[in-house]
């Protein structure tokens, strides 16, 4: 095997953090030199989550910039912090896996992914159910036509009610769109992957069980294509999150319905591809269980790997920009002031 990739972190304080941690420090294949995180606290609370034991916390944040072997860093801080990181890693000349969503306003993605491309850097974002091995069987398929026309798409992607809107800690507003800028911004990077970018977009965004108008908790909404219709269903009120989840592609030579995104209860990941056209009948299904997969195990070796150079990014800096800005035109951009790193 080719020597180690050199990576840190900037930023631990998002929920996705633990489960990329845990794979920088066990893959063989990553020299993972430690985590930037200002917060005593954070520090804390991820050193006790399981299988994060032993990360190496960096006081200065230099320490990771100015390290020349440091190929790449992973962006894993408070939202607010995130764009304030991506920007002092890329102009330190690192490969970038920065976290969704990518800012809030359509300036932090032309900004980020501009300077990246400018200069040859990975830009990857941190959606990770693209890598799943049942969406990307999904996304293989599309990608040879094996749908024929696609002519409508449907994600369910939601969560399970909390109690309490998910506020900034410190009372500052919500980012603009709630859910579904949150977590909704998942399903359309799927949607986007399949069908490219959208003609028209119909976003139908409600408060429907908080009471504050500031605060959308369901959300959906309508992608109007040349040939085809996207719906994206998200809400923050589900009583359980993980089994709903779903990916759906309906095209005239072959549908496929990929759910649920993880292992649920008595249910395993799969997905099921119904081919022979309508003379095939229910004849047609076949079920696919998804190959063995660790939540966040994906992200991180596709990015040592790319930055190795033994793959090319599936997701290329237009798409990610294009996710980017479909998702602000939905939800609206935000008056957030960013957190400098």
């Amino acid at each position: 095997m080719s020597a180690p990739v050199r990576l840190g972190m900037l930023g631990a304080q998002h929920s996705h953090a633990p489960g990329k941690i845990r794979w920088l420090l066990d893959l063989p294949e990553v020299d993972f030199v430690g985590a930037y995180e200002p917060n005593s606290a954070v520090r804390a609370e991820r050193e006790h989550a399981p299988r994060s034991h032993g990360v190496r916390w960096r006081d200065d944040i230099q320490s990771i910039l100015r390290d020349d072997a440091l190929a790449g860093v992973v962006i894993g801080g408070e939202e607010r912090q995130n764009p304030s990181y991506a920007r002092r890693a890329l102009a330190a000349g690192k490969h970038v896996l920065m976290e969704k969503a990518c800012g809030w306003t359509r300036a932090h993605a032309d900004e980020l992914i501009g300077t990246a491309e400018r200069e040859g850097l990975l830009f990857q974002m941190g959606y990770n159910f693209r890598l799943l091995p049942h969406i990307r069987r999904v996304l293989d398929m599309n990608d040879a036509g094996a749908f024929g026309q696609v002519f409508r798409v449907r994600v369910h992607q939601s969560g399970a009610y909390q109690g309490h809107p998910a506020t900034q800690a410190d009372g500052s507003p919500y980012f603009r769109g709630g859910i579904f800028y949150n977590l909704a911004c998942h399903a359309l990077d799927l949607v986007i992957a399949i069908l490219g970018a959208p003609d028209r977009v119909h976003g139908f965004l409600r408060s429907d069980a908080y009471g504050d108008p500031d605060f959308v908790d369901n959300a959906t909404v309508v992608l109007e294509f040349a040939d085809a219709i996207a719906v994206i269903e998200s809400s923050f009120l589900e009583t359980e999150q993980r089994r709903p989840r779903g990916l759906e592609v309906y095209g005239l030579e072959a549908t496929a319905i990929a759910s649920p995104f993880s292992p649920v209860a008595d249910l395993a990941p799969a997905v099921a591809i119904h081919t022979g056209g309508v003379a095939a009948g229910a004849d047609g299904w076949r079920r696919y269980g998804a190959e063995p997969f660790e939540p966040f195990r994906a992200d991180i070796e596709e990015f040592a790997a790319c930055i190795r150079g033994d793959k090319q990014p599936r997701f290329n800096y237009e798409h990610d920009r294009t996710v980017h800005h479909t998702l602000m035109q939905i939800c609206g951009e935000s008056e957030v002031a960013e957190i400098e790193a």
